[in-house]
């Protein structure tokens, strides 16, 4: 009986209760994301970080952060003026041009290959990677909250990441986001 207990109120989570917040949340602005071509336009006139959502249609977590994350005022403001913003189907059949680089998607494993680069083969839903201006790319798995990211966020948007770790940053850093 308990188990059958645990799974109608799983079943009434995702089906019931994870759409109702993207309708909540419907009216909200979410992240400007960008297509490849033109983040890669856009940093020709100006260099800024680059923040990569990579995310499945049938991921759960991935639905959530565009309900809450991507959706939060200070999340979508902070990504605006900091960053170029590109959200990657992991599954995408379509071709993709990154630096001179062709990406194609693998059949044989069912994701694109610019998803198992950017996730240095680790592949995980959701995953943000991070390309900071200088130094090698940060790949962050799993689903974030507002408050979470904010430390990520802003180390590599005000380009701390340029000057000093990630853990000295974090130890004086003092987040004021909410979710």
């Amino acid at each position: 009986m308990a188990k059958v207990s645990i799974m109608f109120f799983l079943s009434l989570f995702f089906y019931c209760i994870v759409p109702g917040i993207s309708e909540a949340k419907k009216d909200s602005k979410a992240v400007n994301w960008l297509p490849v071509q033109q983040v890669e336009n856009l940093m020709r006139k100006e260099t800024r970080p680059v923040i990569v959502d990579v995310y499945t249609d049938w991921c759960v977590y991935c639905k959530l952060m565009d309900a809450t994350t991507w959706k939060n005022d200070s999340v979508r403001q902070y990504i605006a003026q900091h960053f170029y913003a590109i959200k990657l189907d992991a599954e995408s059949k379509a071709p993709i041009s990154w630096q001179g680089t062709e990406y194609l998607y693998k059949e044989k494993y069912k994701v694109h290959d610019w998803a198992i680069k950017l996730l240095r083969g680790s592949i995980v839903y959701p995953s943000l990677v991070i390309i900071p201006e200088k130094g090698a790319w940060q790949v962050l798995p799993g689903s974030f909250t507002a408050t979470e990211l904010e430390a990520a966020l802003k180390y590599y948007g005000s380009k701390a990441n340029e000057r000093i770790d990630f853990e000295t940053y974090y130890r004086q850093f003092s987040g004021s986001w909410k979710n």
